[in-house]
């Protein structure tokens, strides 16, 4: 198959938002008097922020709170992009493929980023945190990206750096490309066994066009 529409996840997989999320959630569960250290991030870390809350011992009344907390001290920092992202998405867009975004984050923020980082043109959807009532890995807001783009599930491929984008992209029924990110969840990426595990974003677009007939771009 051609796979011609690609949706990434955006934290840890295009951008390089790992030390920046670790100093937000000192910053934020500091200011409820729980100690945040990094064998802590190592321990609690998923995308589903509300899994980390729980696991740290942070009262459901305050997670609304929380979480306004958390945006506050993210925006103060400078979204990045990982090391030849910007190259391996003009390849894609090259060889005609269409491109989203379905992430776990808060909508606005990413938004906000990608305009940021003159990224909103080259993404054809944006799905995000409150889209839909489920989070990964339920396939919900991957279903509902493909939905806006018009394309089948069989005929897409899923990009990201965690067990959860696995797993949401293997409910959906899409070809699912693990990478491993700055987050530390490397061996859960592996252990959950995607379609294809590789190095970084270039290989995974390489592996991408080689599927497809249209080889890489060497």
């Amino acid at each position: 198959m051609r796979r011609r529409a690609v949706l990434f996840d955006w934290d840890g997989t295009l951008v390089n938002s790992s030390e920046a999320s670790y100093r937000c959630y000192v910053r934020l569960f500091g200011s409820f008097g729980i100690a945040f250290e990094r064998a802590d991030f190592e321990r609690t870390y998923s995308p589903d922020w509300y899994r980390t809350y729980r696991a740290v011992g942070l009262p459901e009344s305050d997670w609304k709170k929380a979480d306004a907390c958390w945006l506050e001290h993210y925006g103060a920092e400078r979204a990045e992009l990982l090391p030849g992202t910007r190259e391996a998405l003009e390849r894609l867009r090259q060889a005609g493929r269409t491109l989203g975004i379905v992430t776990a984050g808060d909508r606005e923020r990413v938004g906000g980023e990608l305009r940021d980082l003159a990224l909103a043109s080259v993404f054809s959807t944006l799905v995000g945190s409150g889209d839909t009532a489920e989070r990964k890995p339920h396939p919900a807001s991957l279903l509902l990206a493909l939905e806006r783009l018009g394309v089948p599930a069989v005929d897409a491929a899923y990009v990201g750096d965690s067990p959860e984008d696995v797993q949401m992209a293997r409910a959906a029924g899409v070809y699912s490309v693990g990478i491993p990110g700055g987050f530390p969840n490397r061996q859960a990426l592996e252990a959950a066994a995607p379609d294809a595990l590789v190095p970084d974003l270039g290989a995974a677009v390489d592996h991408l066009l080689a599927l497809a007939g249209d080889g890489s771009s060497d």
